[in-house]
Formats: structure tokens, sequence, C-alpha cells
């Protein structure tokens, strides 16, 4: 599965750049998308895990539906697909 890359208006660093892996799941709902939070050093989105059949479009929305909600949406630049 491809990973995302992200890269958003930091007001402390300038522009930043991190990737969110996407984890293909066999042994789940087929139409599942979930987060996956790293817990140390932060709290923060390390991954998605998605079913079998999720498209990669409905992954990339996904994605904007999460930084909509926790106000991250305005900072970012561009959201890149690598496959």
């Amino acid at each position: 599965m491809p990973k995302l890359w992200v890269e958003y208006k930091c007001p402390e660093h300038g522009l930043e750049r991190f990737k969110i892996k996407v984890i293909k799941k066999y042994n789940v709902n087929t139409k599942m998308i979930m987060r996956k939070y790293r817990t140390r050093p932060r709290h923060e989105l390390s991954g998605i895990i998605v079913g079998r059949k999720v498209e990669q479009n409905e992954i990339q929305d996904y994605l904007i539906q999460y930084f909509r909600e926790t106000g991250l949406m305005n900072r970012v630049v561009s959201i890149k697909i690598q496959g």
C-alpha cells in the first residue's frame, strides 16, 4: 500500500513534511478505515488501517476529514500519494 506524504505550514519550523503509513488488513471489515496512533513521544497519527476494498481516493478523503476535525486543514499545503 502507498504512503501519504503531508506538507503543512508550522508556525515554529516553517514547512513540515511527514508520512502516514497505509496498512492493509485482511481480517477486518472490507470497507473499514481506522486511525492508528503513535503513543510516544507524543500522541499523534502514525498510520491508517484499511480493509481490502478501500480505494486510494477514499483514504485521501478520510485524511482530509481528519485534518478538518483536528483544525489543521487550514495549515495543510499538500497531500501526495507515494505508491
